[in-house]
């Protein structure tokens, strides 16, 4: 079965793959930048891989900054 890459373009989109456990099966790219004040980190580091425009990521298995 071929990887499927979910586009977010505005952070209630994050939201609403996050909230519906998208992010758990399916790599995420966000067409804005990493702020942590808007995201909840615990639910980010449970994904499978997520990437923000300004080249910040995070996935399951390792954490970048």
């Amino acid at each position: 079965m071929e990887q499927k890459v979910l586009i977010a373009d505005t952070q209630a989109i994050l939201d609403a793959f996050l909230d519906n456990g998208l992010h758990r099966d399916h790599t995420i790219y966000c067409q804005f930048p990493h702020c942590t004040k808007n995201n909840d980190e615990q639910r980010l580091f449970e994904a499978q891989y997520i990437e923000f425009n300004d080249g910040y990521s995070c996935s399951k298995n390792w954490k970048m900054r």
